[in-house]
């Protein structure tokens, strides 16, 4: 991408007055240099002028007529000029500033031309002759008759072959001494004649035939010539010009510009087209330097950009009059304007490009005779202007001056802003090249260098000149830093020397000449260029030259960037290529080429007008051809400038990052983008460059703790070498890290690599000379390596060598001390390694010495060589009873193995062994054997035939159902007449029908049935619930007809049946969940089918085996009422509670009915309890509960209210006594009354004490408000209270537990009394352990489910 400045207004630099020509046409012609530009009208006054508009000359012409034409010579030292009806030409001589006649001697002279690289003039005549004139040897060639009719046009080519247009319609090309090269017949008269210089072998020749066409022939080539003509409305042909190689650019009089190519592929297509002027055009040219095109017509200039065919609006000029030519300097730095009134116009198009830099600080030329010092990093601040006495040919930038000078003079001024010169010098010839720093100048001219002060030494004492010694040869290139003069020589030679004490600290000398040299500011690092254009990067520190691979060939000028210092970039004609130099890594030094992001952009293209002056942050700034400054960023650093080229701008600019080196700012993207492989391509990044605290901090974002702990442990090191080894080790390079190991202070590593790697070929060749006393470790772990990969013989002798107590290194004996473990483990590998090779006898006899588990290993190779009485005797002496056993048994060596088999585990040796003890008639060993090896059925064989145990046979195939050993048993059976077990091991035996059979003949069909259990068939279990059924047995056939499946049948039967097998009934209906079923026993339940309604509880049961837990729940309330009103308050309290656990346990809510009739008995239960603690005033208010409900307990009413007079009276409350006593007075209570209290409570009525203290109150555990201890409801919050079932006072929030056993909530404070002296649970009556209660501390959660147990409760009962 590259940033322009603002570019000043078009405005002349100079104009030559019309008066001055004449009124009319003006002819033009700028000297090759561009110093002089020639001028004529019709006044036939020729005007020389300098580029600054001074004019030189002034020469008038006499004789002859209107000039035909004006032309410089290649050198630009002579100006010849045609006149018309003059035989002689005028040359002015631009050195002298005379003018001499040349007499061609032939008349009517009608055109001219210098050639371009040679000193001939040719000059055509009205009659077709050619006259060629030679400026060095100023001989006249006429060659006559070279046309038949009027040369017209012609030119010349680079390889000085001239093309001449005759209106005989002929087009001919001549040597430079006029001979015949080629001629071409046209269809018209050629207007104008071009012939291009050589490229490829090709010439290409281009004529305006007739106004109306173009002609093109391709000389050297096959390609047959085209004649390009054109549309009507497009006009006549007014000018032509060459572009590029194969693009001509056309103007038209209608006012239309087209560009055609003439490549081979797309011959004749146009590039570009616009109608520039409505009046058509009157002049083209085009500059080759800077591939624009000046097209005039009307009163203006149009600028076409030849390299991207398009027009260039801003640079348009417009004139007061009409224009009628325009010619560039060779340069193109100045475009001169002739118009119609005879005035001519120079402008500055582009600026002449010179520059120079000194670290970001920039220095350039502003106009012709003014330079700006501006810093790269700002090119919008306001710069520093220089003012010069005249243009300078070379510039230079130091620290604190600019130096600028033209051919052997340079001019020094400060760089400030007083922009004072200081120095003016003057040197042996003209100065190829400058290089400043603060206070010297390096002056390179002519393959010398000369040092001097800038200021200060106006007698030169410390001037020097390089190459001081007649060895060097001549310079090639030189850069002055702080500290040194930097030079190279054309035959190859690099010195650094120091300015600080004259010394050459450095000096080598390159294989090839050197073209040129790059230092980087500090010139620690040195780019070198040699003369096969191969580059390199010079280190001064250790006069290392590292090649740049794929340094481009075609290589111009190379920059450092300022801010990355190991980055530079290459500029070539017409790419720039960045690369990063890596002056420590893994691998040592290396340059690697930093790639754009994309394929299409891997480089830099850079355009078409580029001077480079500084690189920071892959910025470079750069002069164009305008003159101005603009930045180009580099591709390789485009995401990081923010220009994003594709995919995901933070993945490119993380991928830049790491490969300029920038890690701490790829660290912050990796940040952004969190993912592995970005953390994964930094860490490795890091590594190479040795960066240990970068992949640390990586280590640490990604989690991964042994690298971080492995890379902690490098923070320190201060070697290089052992720093990349470690790395190289950790990267599982292994031979980049043995080199580096080897190399660093401490080549020991090297070895510990190996042996950590178990690499014991590779440790015991490094251990010989770096550490011999390990030898004995290593040849121990290398022979158990050689002994896994079945290198049994080279093994041993590993083994044997590692027992050894010395070993010879470097030609001495030295003794090393082992341990006995060493030696044992030594011992242990001979063993196995003798009879892995064959000497079992040495073997066995060393394995018996190491121990059991060598003794196992020998066993397994001697078994596996097939030396099983060897192998055998080892698995006994190493503890492989079962191995040595199976041996001994394959053997036949069973009196070797019988003392074995108690410790064999391996059932199927004892089966071996069991049937080698058959065979031999031990019955009952073979079948004791058979037992351990688990063939139960050779065991209940042996017990039928042999033993005579048939019940042992029995038992184990009950046990283990055996197919066969079931058959075994029925066959015996049969024989024997036990038809009852026959039946039974028939069903085990899978034969059901043999089996039924034999039950139906022998009348045993209830034995049938209980065998077959649940395995039956529905068909066997139909076909007995038939048989059952037709026997009058109803309930066993519904009990078959349910194992079938048929469940409204067994059902039906169930209820034939009728009370007796209710529970039945309901067992059926509530597992199958069947709808019509379940009306069905409803029904039945509720008396429709007989018109007796059955026992509640039926209905009860059948809710709760439906799972309708709700319905169970008030069918419950309903029975425990009827129990409670018939005084069974304990069967009622058992149902409630029973009820309120199933629902429970369904996490069902529980109905406020079924709670608060639960809580009503419980309260009466607690009475008698409470009563022997002794607790009379608690026990009194349980019987107030309950006396405020009497009406619940009709069948001991009485009973209960008296009881509640006399705990009362007990407990002090006479006020409640009194009030009870009354309703115990009534008259259908008072006859009841037990005689033994009667006159007690008839006292307490006629004696009244109505006064009695407060109930103890406590805090709600909801709200922590207090009310009275017995209330449940809170009048506060409105919660309902959870109450103690020890006391059936309320609970409190910090003296709560739970009984063990129901989890019903009681005060911990009461709770364990209750159980200490009742043993039971008063709510489940479970036994409690008394350790076994603890106290709750939080009870957030119990009061939560309470009060949302309640809520629903509430719910459901509403």
């Amino acid at each position: 991408m590259v940033k322009k400045e603002e570019k000043d207004s078009k405005a002349a630099l100079f104009t030559i007055d019309g008066k001055q020509h004449g009124n009319g046409a003006v002819l033009m012609a700028w000297q090759g240099a561009g110093n002089y530009l020639a001028t004529v009208g019709p006044n036939r006054q020729v005007q020389i002028c300098d580029r600054y508009g001074q004019v030189v000359d002034d020469v008038s012409l006499t004789a002859g007529g209107q000039v035909l034409a004006l032309d410089w010579d290649a050198d630009g030292e002579t100006l010849a000029v045609l006149q018309q009806n003059n035989s002689a030409l005028i040359l002015w001589d631009a050195v002298q500033k005379k003018t001499s006649m040349l007499e061609t001697n032939t008349k009517d002279l009608s055109w001219m031309k210098w050639s371009k690289t040679g000193a001939e003039l040719a000059v055509g005549s009205g009659k077709g002759n050619l006259v060629i004139y030679n400026k060095r040897t100023t001989r006249l060639n006429p060659l006559l008759g070279k046309h038949s009719k009027r040369i017209t046009c012609g030119n010349w080519n680079d390889q000085n072959q001239l093309a001449l247009g005759s209106d005989d319609k002929t087009i001919s090309i001549s040597t430079n001494t006029g001979e015949f090269v080629r001629q071409e017949t046209v269809r018209a008269e050629p207007g104008e004649v071009f012939l291009s210089d050589a490229a490829k072998g090709k010439v290409t020749l281009s004529a305006a035939v007739g106004k109306k066409s173009v002609f093109i022939m391709f000389i050297g080539t096959n390609e047959p010539p085209l004649d390009l003509q054109f549309v009507p409305k497009y006009g006549d042909v007014v000018a032509h010009r060459w572009a590029a190689e194969d693009e001509v650019l056309i103007g038209f009089s209608s006012g239309i510009v087209i560009g055609l190519s003439a490549n081979e592929k797309s011959q004749g297509k146009e590039v570009f087209k616009k109608q520039l002027f409505r009046g058509g055009v009157t002049g083209l040219e085009v500059c080759p330097s800077f591939k624009k095109a000046a097209v005039c017509g009307e009163n203006s200039v149009r600028f076409v950009d030849t390299a991207d065919w398009k027009e260039l609006p801003d640079e348009t000029i417009e004139l007061p009059t009409n224009v009628s030519k325009v010619k560039w300097t060779e340069d193109g730095n100045v475009l001169s304007v002739a118009t119609a009134d005879g005035s001519v116009s120079s402008y500055l198009a582009s600026m002449p490009v010179l520059n120079a830099a000194n670290g970001t600080a920039i220095v350039f030329m502003s106009s012709l005779r003014e330079v700006q010092v501006k810093d790269a990093r700002d090119l919008n601040k306001k710069p520093l202007c220089i003012g010069m006495k005249s243009e300078p040919s070379f510039i230079a930038l130091g620290g604190q001056h600019v130096g600028m000078g033209v051919n052997n003079l340079c001019w020094f001024y400060t760089r400030d802003k007083s922009a004072t010169m200081v120095n003016e010098c003057e040197y042996l010839a003209s100065v190829d090249h400058v290089s400043m720093n603060s206070t010297k100048a390096a002056v390179q001219y002519e393959g010398s260098v000369q040092l001097h002060d800038i200021e200060g030494d106006p007698e030169g004492r410390n001037t020097k000149t390089f190459p001081d010694t007649q060895d060097d040869s001549g310079v090639s290139s030189a850069h002055l830093t702080e500290q040194f003069l930097i030079y190279s020589t054309v035959m190859g030679s690099i010195v650094y020397y120091s300015l600080e004490d004259g010394t050459r600290p450095n000096e080598y000398r390159h294989v090839e000449g050197i073209k040129k040299i790059y230092p980087s500011p500090t010139g620690m690092r040195l780019v070198v260029v040699d003369n096969n254009m191969t580059g390199y990067v010079y280190n001064p520190v250790d006069s290392t030259m590292l090649e740049i691979k794929n340094f481009p060939h075609d290589a111009e000028n190379l920059l450092w960037d300022m801010k990355d210092a190991n980055v530079f970039v290459v500029i070539g004609k017409s790419e720039a290529t960045t690369f990063r130099y890596r002056p420590v890594g893994l691998r040592g030094q290396s340059v690697e080429v930093v790639p754009g992001p994309s394929a299409d952009n891997k480089n830099t293209k850079r355009p078409s007008s580029f001077s480079a002056m500084v690189l920071h942050g892959g910025e470079v700034t750069f002069q164009a051809s305008n003159g101005m400054m603009q930045t180009l960023t580099l591709a390789s650093h485009s995401a990081l400038a923010r220009i994003p080229e594709g995919g995901s701008t933070d993945e490119i600019k993380f991928q830049q990052a790491i490969a300029i080196g920038r890690l701490d700012q790829a660290y912050e993207i990796a940040l952004d983008l969190e993912t592995a492989e970005a953390w994964a391509a930094l860490r490795m990044a890091a590594l190479e460059s040795l960066d240990v605290q970068t992949a640390i901090k990586v280590g640490r974002q990604t989690k991964d703790a042994s690298t971080v702990l492995a890379l902690q442990r490098l923070v320190t090191a201060e070697d290089k070498n052992l720093l990349a080894g470690s790395i190289a080790l950790l990267l599982r390079d292994y031979s980049l890290a043995q080199d580096l190991l080897l190399a660093s202070a401490r080549p020991v590593t090297a070895l510990e690599m190996r042996c950590d790697l178990m690499q014991w070929d590779q440790a015991m060749r490094l251990a010989e000379t770096l550490a011999p006393l390990q030898i004995p470790h290593i040849c121990l772990q290398y022979a158990e390596q050689l002994q896994a990969k079945g290198e049994y013989e080279m093994a041993l002798e590993r083994y044997q060598k590692a027992m050894q107590d010395s070993v010879m290194t470097g030609g001495k004996t030295v003794k090393v001390e082992v341990s006995e473990e060493h030696k044992q483990q030594c011992q242990s590998g001979m063993a196995r390694m003798y009879v892995k090779t064959g000497n079992s006898v040495k073997g066995m006899q060393l394995a018996s010495e190491c121990g059991e588990v060598v003794c196992r290993d020998c066993g397994q190779i001697l078994e596996s060589i097939k030396q099983y009485t060897d192998a055998a005797l080892m698995y006994e002496k190493g503890g492989a009873f079962d191995k040595a056993a199976g041996l001994y048994i394959k053997l036949k060596d069973f009196k070797a193995a019988k003392p074995l088999m108690d410790k064999v585990a391996t059932p199927k040796l004892h089966v071996r062994y069991a049937q080698a003890k058959e065979k031999s008639g031990q019955f009952k060993e073979a079948a004791d054997a058979y037992e351990k090896g688990k063939d139960m059925d050779s065991v209940v064989r042996l017990c039928l035939e042999q033993l005579q145990s048939p019940q042992r046979a029995f038992s184990i195939v009950r046990e283990t159902r055996s197919y066969t050993g079931a058959s075994e048993i029925v066959k015996y059976c049969t024989r024997n007449g036990e038809i009852r077990s026959a039946i039974e091991f028939m069903i085990i035996a899978k034969d059901n029908q043999e089996a039924r059979q034999l039950a139906e003949s022998h009348d045993l069909m209830d034995a049938f049935a209980l065998f077959l259990g649940t395995e039956g068939t529905q068909g066997e279990y139909v076909s007995m619930a038939q048989y059952y059924e037709n026997k009058q047995q109803f309930e066993t056939a519904a009990e078959l007809l349910e194992k079938a499946g048929q469940y409204q049948k067994a059902l039906k039967l169930f209820l034939q049946v009728g009370e007796k097998a209710l529970d039945k009934a309901i067992d059926l209906v509530g597992s199958v969940r069947n709808e019509m079923l379940t009306h069905t026993l409803v029904d039945y339940l509720m008396g429709e089918h007989d018109r007796i309604v059955k026992d509640p509880n039926y209905i009860f049961r059948l809710y709760m085996a439906l799972g309708n837990y709700r319905q169970a729940a008030r069918t419950a309330v309903i029975i425990a009422r009827q129990e409670q009103e018939m005084g069974n308050y304990k069967v009622a309290h058992k149902m409630l509670f029973d009820t309120y656990k199933d629902l429970d346990s369904q996490n069902i809510p529980v109905p406020r009915e079924l709670e608060d009739s639960l809580m009503l008995l419980h309260s009466y239960v607690l009475v008698k309890a409470l009563v022997k603690q002794g607790d009379h005033a608690t026990g009194a208010r349980m019987l107030c509960r309950v006396a405020n409900s009497i009406s619940k307990f009709p069948a001991h009413i009485v009973p209960i209210l008296t009881s509640t007079v006399i705990e009362c009276q007990r407990a002090g409350l006479k006020k409640t006594s009194f009030e009870y006593a009354s309703m115990l007075m009534r008259p259908e209570y008072r006859p009841q009354i037990a005689e033994t209290y009667k006159k007690k409570i008839e006292s307490i009525v006629r004696k009244p004490t109505k006064v009695e203290e407060d109930e103890p109150v406590s805090s709600c555990p909801y709200c922590a408000e207090k009310s009275p201890e017995s209330v449940l409801d809170c009048p506060h919050c409105n919660n309902r209270i959870p109450y103690c079932i020890a006391t059936g006072l309320k609970m409190t929030a910090n003296d709560w537990c739970v009984c063990p056993s129901c989890r019903f909530p009681a005060l911990h404070s009461r709770f364990p009394a209750l159980i200490e002296s009742e043993k039971n649970c008063p709510m489940c009556e479970q036994e409690v352990v008394p350790s076994a209660i603890s106290k709750i501390d939080d009870v957030k959660e119990l009061l939560k489910k309470a009060a949302k147990q309640v809520d629903e409760g509430k719910d459901e009962k509403a």
